[in-house]
């Protein structure tokens, strides 16, 4: 999934992300913070990152500029557990990328089975409970009235129910619970007691993710800026796409999102034809789990 995304149940409203830095991977914000959403959150107002000055050439029709710092782009689909034929246009295409399955779908572990077969890395979309109260995260949510041991017996469950090679989670939706320390910090517990990694969708610039993992000093990964696909339009896209480029370009490194189903029309083949033309020019697809 991307700032608070409702859960595939029936269309419903949904939250949105926005981005900022702990002692973590990919920290700030790519362009203007996302409005898209239900809670409209508000990121810290980074300095805009331009679309690069490239124009499309004889031999690519996209302005793509050549790769500085090592740039490398992790891509993260959210929302899984739905159709496992999306996922298939996902994992059809030649590079890492990590598919977020929520649990307790009716193809939740259908999805996950997909991904791994293909050899993507796969991990938990896990519900938890947004600050807009209009706003349902479904079956397995983690909720702010729940004890630590709660916490941990509601994660333990969506794992085991994905299947085995799980190597981490992010957030779906969650405002209410990234933005309150000691609820957090009980997720991480778990992520670090059970050997896998957190991202944070950044649902809230109101996130304690990154003081709770300072405070346990552990590593964690943070969404890199607005979502791919907050408006389901080739170009709309494509100029968030390059403004990950120029993110990654700068900071080294991008983590960027989209949802699995949202915009599955429309977004792997606009990556199955933008793929030769990154690779010449340098840049490098990983997971958050790859170095």
């Amino acid at each position: 999934m991307a700032v608070d995304t409702p859960r595939p149940s029936p269309p419903a409203a949904r939250e949105q992300p926005a981005p900022a830095r702990p002692r973590t991977e990919t920290a700030s914000p790519v362009g203007q913070p996302d409005t898209a959403r239900a809670d409209r959150p508000q990121s810290p107002p980074p300095a805009q990152q331009p679309i690069p000055a490239q124009s499309p050439s004889a031999d690519s029709p996209f302005a793509i500029p050549p790769a500085r710092n090592g740039a490398t782009l992790v891509l993260v689909l959210d929302d899984a557990g739905r159709s496992a034929e999306n996922v298939r246009r996902y994992t059809a295409l030649p590079f890492p990328l990590t598919i977020a399955v929520l649990p307790r779908l009716p193809q939740s572990r259908a999805c996950a089975d997909v991904a791994r077969t293909a050899g993507k890395e796969v991990i938990l979309h896990q519900p938890m409970q947004a600050m807009n109260p209009r706003l349902d995260p479904g079956e397995g949510a983690i909720r702010a009235a729940m004890s630590g041991a709660e916490i941990a017996a509601v994660i333990q469950e969506n794992l085991a129910e994905l299947g085995p090679g799980i190597v981490g989670m992010n957030n779906h939706e969650g405002s209410l619970i990234t933005a309150d320390v000691m609820r957090i910090g009980m997720v991480l517990d778990v992520c670090r007691e059970r050997g896998i990694y957190f991202l944070d969708s950044r649902t809230t610039a109101e996130t304690k993710a990154p003081q709770a993992a300072l405070e346990r000093d552990m590593p964690i990964f943070e969404k890199a800026g607005p979502y791919i696909d907050n408006e389901i339009d080739r170009d709309k896209m494509l100029a968030r796409l390059y403004e990950t480029l120029a993110y990654a370009n700068e900071h080294g490194r991008a983590v960027v999102i989209g949802h699995v189903d949202k915009s599955v029309d429309i977004l792997p083949a606009l990556l199955a034809e933008l793929y030769p033309h990154l690779a010449a020019q340098g840049y490098r697809f990983a997971t958050p789990s790859m170095p």
